[in-house]
């Protein structure tokens, strides 16, 4: 074997992998205009000798990643199968904001974030990914007919916390919420700088509906990998976090 390819192998050996996606089942939370996420048992052992579900579902379904073509009117040509395949795998600071039980449309200011990192010793900067905690899917991610209420409410950044984000060149911006940084309450948006402004325009992703965070420590290694479907404004994806053991 290869040195570096084993020396990969034992870093990763070494290395706790934490799903953050939730699992694609019926009756999860979507944004109200998406259409619902359908799993038809199509093909089954007792009429076809083998088993094959048929899936039906949104590019922004579960944890999914939002290409600047889904917002950006003038941004068209950025779909997410033209960013490269490991686009967001990369290193990651984790901003865990849990503890403050916000509710719908609160937010977390740039100074908030600030002394996060000054109290944990890390931040985020160019090239890494930045996962933002509220505790909001840990607490409202629901798959009966309350999942509403995870899809129409929500806390968020301030515009300054977005724009310090932007201006530390992160690649990526990851969030619990099914509506990234936007302040949200019962459907109606405060603002949605980074995906009108900040973000998206100046090509950073943003992903969201991800889980688990709470189980991340500051920093980690992050990957997610979109499916490369063709003028994507979005996808799916599978995201883990590597932490030490």
């Amino acid at each position: 074997m290869d040195d570096t390819v084993a020396t990969l192998a034992r870093t990763l050996a070494g290395m706790r992998a934490v799903d953050l996606s939730p699992r694609l089942e019926r009756g999860i939370p979507r944004w109200p205009t998406h259409p619902h996420l359908v799993i038809d048992p199509t093909v089954v052992h007792a009429h076809d000798g083998y088993f094959c579900q048929t899936i039906a579902m949104a590019e922004h379904t579960g944890s999914h990643v939002d290409a600047p073509a889904h917002i950006c009117a003038d941004r068209m040509e950025a779909t997410i199968d033209t960013f490269a395949v490991d686009h967001l795998v990369a290193p990651a600071v984790v901003y865990d904001f849990a503890d403050r039980n916000l509710g719908p449309a609160q937010t977390v200011d740039a100074e908030d974030l600030l002394a996060l990192e000054a109290k944990q010793r890390v931040a985020a900067g160019p090239g890494d990914i930045a996962l933002v905690n509220f505790g909001w899917l840990q607490r409202h991610w629901r798959v009966d007919r309350e999942a509403w209420y995870y899809a129409r409410n929500q806390p968020g950044l301030s515009e300054a916390a977005v724009e310090l984000l932007a201006d530390r060149r992160v690649r990526a911006v990851g969030l619990d919420t099914i509506a990234g940084e936007s302040p949200l309450l019962e459907g109606v948006f405060t603002h949605q700088a980074g995906h009108d402004r900040c973000w998206l325009p100046r090509g950073i992703l943003i992903l969201e509906c991800l889980a688990n965070l709470h189980q991340l420590p500051p920093s980690c290694f992050f990957a997610a990998l979109p499916l490369s479907i063709q003028g994507g404004s979005g996808s799916p994806v599978r995201a883990v976090a590597f932490v030490p053991r």
